[in-house]
């Protein structure tokens, strides 16, 4: 097995040093057929505001300045079918900037509205768009846009990195009618192709072309015959976006391709996540900033000693870093910014925040390492494909005794074991001083939970009163502390988090414990007197059960769906409930108790009249994100049914 040293690397990895103009030239495509501009044969699918007919991919390779290069040439063609959709006319085109890994040159756009009338794209028309440190995007507008309207664009995108090439997607958001991929090697590489997520035909086919068009005379040993790989699908249906799922490319049908042989004569090559995780140590490793961080390996050895144990020790830690930083708003993997600069309070990205949260936990003598993921946004990661490019962020991983815990400093108003939505995402790969694993996120205080006891009097004139007491963790405990730092009042947070539609409401007595206690639920105690609450008749008074704790709206809105549920977070709420009727009132009827369940998932109810006071709990657990297409009509049930309850009303005679 021939190992990727250093050398091959720098082959095809070092600077390229010839850079490649923008430009946008004149309309060399040829006029597109008369049957596109069919209005019968290019209907709407459903609420799809164009389709493409063509995405066409092709990719060859070049030797440039002691470099290999990978050319992929775009070719794109749209059928608009509804002018009035803004998405219509703009075109995005993504590439790897940083490194300059990736340029983008040779964009021509044109739209046709009859095989003989076209409208070419301008080059000042075109923007450049920093998406972040690594990625950019070229984007411009449509020229000219009509409904039925056939829009062209061609792009060429050089790569430097080629041991492995960028995704190409078969499906897409509207229907595609071909989509086709071609790939013509040079004698020195060949690639493993991979087919994913894809429920259509993907047809491939290989094409053998000798060197020599004519026989050779001599003997001589001839050199194996150009091979060209072709990946052809047709009439691919949509993958239409659905609410609480991962990110949409997880469910697009894609090619991947990752180098598997090179050199003269061609040499299998190591493809495997060791492999990539000896890329990482040499070239981008968080453990040399880390090392470095030698102010913050400080600063954590004298909290140390400061408290009585390692536990004490992570929590100052954490709560002294949140004060200090300012984070930028970017995630990323790895991050050369030291821990003076993050400590001064100067803009930093997640990675060199957590890098020196680690530094910190060692100072302290805790076991600390970094986990680099995938966010939500950009897809799950996939293990059987070893790529770093699949990680674009940070969390930190520490142990004390037998206990794990999973963080992320730039996450403010957060605490160990709280973790932003978006880094949230199934798996992530921990990387130590030497070695590495795989991981399950599923940090314990990344939930939304909240507890309530209430107890109230419901008056004759439909005036509830009474206390609350309220502990709210994981997510909720955070927004509170949110809320504080902005300074609102302990009235508007308990309205804003358990009283919101009741605009008459009047609290008193509003008291606020233990919301900068780890260890502890944030603990919200008030009176309260909801005017009005409820309905008064000459034979009773009805009132709904549910006083806080309320779902107005199922999040789920569609019976069937396409896709898998990803929640932001597991979910717990539990609320009990103890409401005193007038004097001489009873309620002749109420539900009986009842729980629903499914894997993963329960509501349960419970009921019970006990003289003038009724008594009831309802305890919601969504202990998991994900949920498969086969359980959704069950989950789609369980939020029904929460509605349902948020709605009832009961009559009190």
């Amino acid at each position: 097995m021939l190992k990727k040293c250093t050398a091959f690397c720098c082959l095809f990895i070092g600077l390229f040093c010839s850079g490649f103009a923008q430009k946008v030239n004149e309309n060399n495509f040829n006029p597109p057929p008369d049957s596109l501009f069919n209005e019968i044969r290019y209907q709407s699918d459903g609420d799809a505001p164009f389709i493409y007919t063509l995405k066409e991919l092709d990719i060859t390779f070049e030797e440039s300045g002691g470099s290999i290069i990978a050319v992929m040439d775009y070719h794109v063609r749209m059928k608009v079918l509804d002018a009035s959709n803004p998405q219509v006319a703009v075109v995005g085109i993504p590439y790897y900037r940083q490194d300059e890994i990736e340029q983008v040159t040779s964009i021509q756009a044109v739209t046709w509205n009859s095989p003989t009338q076209s409208s070419v794209l301008d080059e000042d028309a075109v923007r450049t768009i920093d998406l972040n440190t690594r990625y950019t995007v070229k984007e411009f507008t449509m020229p000219e846009v009509q409904e039925g309207s056939v829009l062209e664009y061609s792009y060429q995108i050089r790569r430097r990195y080629i041991e492995e090439l960028p995704a190409f997607y078969f499906a897409n958001q509207v229907p595609t009618v071909l989509a086709k991929v071609t790939i013509t090697y040079p004698q020195y590489l060949r690639y493993k192709a991979v087919v994913q997520d894809s429920d259509f035909g993907v047809k491939h086919k290989e094409m053998r072309t000798p060197v020599y068009q004519e026989p050779q005379i001599f003997t001589n040993p001839q050199p194996d015959p150009i091979l060209k790989e072709v990946w052809t699908a047709r009439d691919i249906p949509a993958v239409q976006k659905e609410k609480y799922i991962s990110a949409l490319s997880d469910y697009r049908g894609k090619i991947k391709f990752q180098l598997s042989e090179f050199g003269i004569p061609r040499q299998p090559l190591e493809n495997s996540w060791k492999y990539v995780v000896e890329e990482i140590r040499q070239k981008q490793s968080p453990f040399k900033a880390i090392k470095n961080n030698k102010k913050a390996f400080r600063a954590g050895a004298n909290i140390r000693k400061a408290v009585s144990s390692k536990e004490a020790a992570q929590d100052s830690i954490f709560k002294y870093l949140l004060k200090k930083v300012k984070y930028n708003g970017e995630n990323t993997p790895f991050s050369s910014t030291l821990d003076r600069a993050v400590l001064s309070g100067h803009e930093a990205d997640q990675a060199a925040i957590n890098q020196t949260l680690i530094a910190m936990l060692r100072g302290a003598g805790i076991t600390a390492y970094p986990v680099l993921i995938s966010t939500r946004k950009s897809g799950k990661i996939n293990k059987g494909y070893p790529s770093f490019f699949q990680f674009n962020g940070q969390l930190v991983h520490s142990q004390i005794g037998e206990k794990t815990y999973l963080m992320d400093a730039s996450f403010s108003y957060s605490q160990p074991g709280l973790i932003p939505v978006q880094a949230y995402n199934q798996t992530g790969l921990l990387l130590k001083d030497s070695g590495f694993h795989w991981i399950n996120i599923n940090p314990p205080n990344s939930v939304f939970a909240i507890q309530v006891d209430l107890n109230a009097e419901l008056q004759p004139n439909g005036t509830l009163k009474g206390h609350i007491a309220a502990d709210f963790r994981g997510y909720s405990g955070r927004q509170i502390r949110l809320s504080r730092s902005k300074d609102e009042s302990l009235a508007n947070i308990a309205k804003e988090l358990l009283f919101k539609n009741y605009l008459d409401i009047q609290l008193s007595n509003i008291s606020l414990q233990t919301e900068n206690d780890f260890d502890q639920p944030t603990k919200l105690t008030a009176d309260f007197v909801v005017p009005d609450y409820a309905t008064v008749f000459s034979r009773g008074i009805r009132f709904r059960p549910m006083v806080v704790g309320y779902l107005s709206d199922n999040p789920f809105d569609k019976k069937q769906r396409e896709l898998p549920v990803t929640l932001d977070a597991p979910e717990k709420l539990k609320l009990n409930y103890s409401i005193t009727l007038p004097e001489g009132f009873s309620l002749p009827s109420f539900p009986d108790n009842q729980t629903f369940k499914l894997p993963g998932a329960a509501f349960t109810e419970k009921y019970d009249m006990n003289g003038q006071a009724f008594h009831y709990q309802f305890k919601i657990n969504i202990d998991q994100k994900q949920f498969s297409k086969k359980l959704y009509p069950r989950l789609l049930n369980l939020y029904q049914r929460w509605v349902e309850l948020s709605k009832m009303r009961l009559f009190a005679q």
